[in-house]
């Protein structure tokens, strides 16, 4: 069986479990190829990358979404012309992380597909929404990557078709120890702005990860870290606390491992409201936005009691079920 398997490019927790998918991808075929579209990404993967196509990369400014440059940024003429050498049709099975190209061409070419997902999730009406609903976030969320089945990735099982979070070996093999200093993953706000803020916090001590540096920069009571799976993973494990945005792969690392947990959603990015509304029923904190105000809930938080989820991911026996019927 031939496995073509699209990652979405656009942030790190797409590229971060696929790892884990690809892998397990392996019990069913030994002819894997993987497609990425977008390049809003600083991981390196550690898997075999057959094809790489322009896609959609969102522009992103201290927290918010620039959808004026992210329009202004397309180019879909090349995204085309980069999809006419792949060879859709020799492929049995698709397999994609709300990856579009891949999706379509299940659906064009009649090829059997699974959708797996935390955006796949929101196919399922239990899942948490915020009070105010986007029509254009659900369709997106919805139609954006259609196939003609679906595994939902989400804090708990709101439904059937939902498995709990990817948890790498790496993260739930580690030892938890608790140090002075928080771990910042914000690479939507620029670097400047967030160590004149966390300056303003002289007692803690904060590692910024951060994709425009190589090596480590001390500022004060700030270090900016170069963006590394294993750096960032010692500063996460050793920390008395993580402060990201509402992005579904580190908040749930977070919450396995016992940390304290304080979530800032990217601004226009409906998939991070709801995860906001998700994880207030578990206690974690939030907010709206990095400002003058947040000073208060920070110093609250270090202080509160941490949030902790074994999760059980069930995702094997759900592929299982679903090739055996391919």
């Amino acid at each position: 069986m031939n496995i073509l398997y699209g990652i979405q490019g656009t942030g790190n927790g797409h590229l971060s479990r696929g790892e884990f998918i690809y892998n397990l991808l392996q019990k069913y075929s030994n002819n894997i190829d993987v497609l990425i579209s977008g390049d809003n990404y600083s991981l390196t993967p550690v898997f075999p990358i057959e094809y790489k196509n322009k896609g959609i990369t969102f522009s992103i400014k201290n927290g918010k979404i620039d959808y004026l440059k992210t329009l202004s940024s397309l180019d879909l003429i090349t995204s085309f012309l980069e999809q006419r050498d792949i060879p859709f049709k020799k492929y049995d099975l698709v397999i994609t992380d709300f990856e579009p190209i891949t999706a379509w061409s299940s659906i064009r070419y009649k090829i059997p597909s699974i959708h797996i997902s935390h955006q796949a999730s929101f196919l399922e009406d239990s899942v948490p929404r915020p009070s105010s609903i986007s029509i254009m976030g659900e369709y997106i969320m919805k139609y954006f990557c259609p196939t003609n089945d679906y595994i939902g990735l989400h804090y708990k099982q709101y439904a059937d078709n939902i498995s709990e979070p990817i948890i790498s070996k790496s993260i739930q093999n580690c030892s938890v120890e608790l140090k002075n200093h928080i771990t910042i993953y914000l690479s939507w706000y620029t670097d400047d702005y967030l160590i004149k803020f966390f300056q303003k916090i002289p007692y803690l001590n904060f590692h910024i990860f951060s994709k425009n540096v190589k090596t480590d920069q001390v500022h004060n009571n700030c270090i900016l870290k170069p963006i590394d799976q294993m750096s960032f993973l010692e500063s996460m494990r050793t920390s008395a606390g993580v402060i990201c945005n509402a992005g579904f792969q580190t908040s749930s690392e977070v919450i396995y491992l016992g940390k304290r947990l304080l979530i800032i959603p990217v601004g226009g990015q409906y998939e991070q409201l709801c995860n906001v509304e998700a994880l207030k029923e578990f206690g974690v904190f939030t907010l709206n936005e990095l400002n003058n105000n947040a000073i208060s809930v920070i110093k609250k938080w270090i202080d509160s009691k941490p949030v902790k989820i074994n999760f059980q991911n069930n995702l094997e026996y759900f592929l299982d079920k679903k090739i055996s019927k391919k």
